[in-house]
């Protein structure tokens, strides 16, 4: 396990330490996901193809709109909305 330390910006952004960006081959422009696990974040590096393979997996009802899956609508509904 590594633990590195970075500080949160003026405007809130932090640097990912260059160890990590390396060992996980973070590059600029590649896409991280944060989430919020009780009081940790944790950042994953996911394809497109893995976030659209697990969205789908956990979307229970699909609505329809004129014959079309209401995605907004499906993804708002995972955050109360």
């Amino acid at each position: 396990m590594i633990t590195l330390h970075s500080k949160v910006g003026e405007r809130g952004q932090v640097v990912i330490p260059k160890p990590i960006r390396d060992m996980l081959k973070i590059q600029p422009n590649d896409e991280l996901f944060f989430l919020v696990e009780e009081n940790r974040i944790v950042i994953e590096q996911r394809t497109p193809e893995e976030i659209v393979e697990e969205y789908l997996s956990v979307v229970k009802e699909k609505k329809r709109l004129d014959g079309r899956i209401d995605w907004d609508r499906e993804y708002a509904s995972q955050f109360g909305g």
